[in-house]
Parts: structure tokens; C-alpha cells; sequence
């Protein structure tokens, strides 16, 4: 009777026990877990019928495959973990590769890969925290990985602005403007000699045609080419032409 006893309060200790991993154990069902809830109820019906010493195999048996659900659900806890980790370091990678970062990170993109490489290999050896620390590590050498910009193309050389096509007369005191002068300018032809040019395009406009001394400010005279070159737009002071030559 005593024996009885005895056996009766070490199996509902054991009893209690495997309902608290009852209670706790992971959503996640497994072959332990599924055999200890069976062996737990058959406990529970020896217990009732008074064979205590079977329900407190039963109850040591259960107690055991909970050890054992547990501890399979907390190594496939880690696997999840370190394969959500290496997922990480792979995408980073490949992000990496597609920026171009094996060639203007060379350095940091071979350590990563040489890391994910090793945290690949580390997962299946069913190493889980090293293999977590090697993907960390793939991804750390690729924190600071960012895309490079394109050089952009030199601007096209600024274009020599042509010759003017025409001039108009202006009002200066000192050097008045003359067919002369204006021949003699070196964006008209740089030579005064071929005053004759402007003359004969222009004269025209004049007020006495036989007379090219009577020009006038604000007169536009148009600027004939004197060898085949191009000429184009109208004078402005604030452009630097380039020198007329006949060559």
C-alpha cells in the first residue's frame, strides 16, 4: 500500500510535468510530441484504473519524448534562423553582383562571397551558429556597397562661332566708321584694302550710291564672302570671333 503510494505521487509529479510541456510545447508538430501526448493519456487511463506501475512508465516515457519534441523543435528553430540569415547574405550578394560590385568592390564582394559560401556549407553541417555568424559577416562586407555612377561624357568642344554676316554702323567719335575700317575689322576681312567688297554689296543702301563715304550709324550692311568662307548671324561686340583668313 505504501509502494502505492509512492508510485501514485511520482506519477502525478510526472504527469504535471509533461502537461507544462503540454502547455508550452511549439505549434510546430513533430513524431516526439505526437507519441507523448498518446503516452501521457494512456498514463492518465492507468493512473485511474490504479496500475500505477505502468502509468508511471508511460508518464517516464512521455516525459522523455517531450525532452526529445523539445529539443527537435528548437534545432529546427536554428536551421529556420540560420537559413532565413544565409537567404540574406545570398539576395545581398546578388544585389551586389548586379551593381557591379565584383568589379568596383572587389575586395569586399569576394569576402562576401567567400563568407556566404562557408555559411552555406556550415548549414549543411548542421552548424547553425557558425553558419549565422558567416552570413552576417557576407552581409556586413556589403554594407556599405552602393551603385556608381556612370561618367558621364565629356561635353562636345564649344563650337568657334562663325564669322558675322552684318554689321551695322555705329557712332564712334574717335574712329568713325568708314568702309575703310569696318574691311579692316578681323572678323570682316582683316584688311582695310578690301573695303571695295562692302562697298559694292552695300552701296545700295546708301543715301548717294556714288559715294561711299556717306554711311550712316545704325546703317546693316551685309557682309559678302570674300573666299568661300561661312559667315552667319549679325555682329555683337560681345562675341570673340575668330580672325578672317583667306587660307
Amino acid at each position: 500500500m505504501k509502494k502505492s503510494i509512492l508510485i501514485a505521487a511520482s506519477v502525478t509529479i510526472l504527469l504535471g510535468i509533461s502537461a507544462v510541456a503540454l502547455s508550452a510545447q511549439s505549434l510546430l508538430d513533430n513524431d516526439f510530441y505526437n507519441q507523448a501526448k498518446g503516452q501521457l493519456a494512456q498514463a492518465d487511463q492507468a493512473m485511474q484504473s490504479g496500475d500505477y506501475d505502468t502509468a508511471a512508465s508511460l508518464a517516464a516515457q512521455a516525459k522523455e519524448n517531450f525532452a526529445k519534441s523539445d529539443e527537435y523543435v528548437a534545432t529546427t528553430l536554428m536551421f529556420y534562423r540560420a537559413n532565413g540569415w544565409l537567404s540574406q547574405a545570398k539576395d545581398r550578394v546578388a544585389y551586389a553582383k548586379s551593381i557591379k560590385a565584383d568589379t568596383n568592390f572587389k575586395d569586399a564582394y569576394d569576402r562576401a562571397v567567400t563568407d556566404a559560401g562557408g555559411a552555406k556549407d556550415a548549414l549543411d553541417a548542421k552548424d547553425y551558429d557558425k553558419s549565422i555568424g558567416l552570413s552576417k559577416d557576407a552581409i556586413a562586407a556589403l554594407a556599405n556597397i552602393a551603385p556608381v555612377a556612370a561618367k558621364a561624357p565629356p561635353p562636345p568642344p564649344t563650337a568657334e562661332p562663325t564669322l558675322p554676316q552684318y554689321y551695322t554702323v555705329r557712332l564712334v567719335i574717335s574712329k568713325r566708321d568708314c568702309f575703310w575700317r569696318i574691311a579692316g575689322f578681323p572678323f570682316v576681312y582683316n584688311d582695310p584694302w578690301k573695303w571695295r567688297l562692302l562697298y559694292d554689296a552695300n552701296k545700295s543702301l546708301l543715301g548717294d550710291p556714288a559715294n561711299p563715304d556717306l554711311i550712316e550709324p545704325g546703317q546693316r550692311f551685309v557682309i559678302p564672302s570674300a573666299s568661300g568662307e561661312t559667315r552667319q548671324g549679325d555682329y555683337d561686340p560681345a562675341v570673340n570671333y575668330p580672325t578672317y583668313s583667306s587660307k
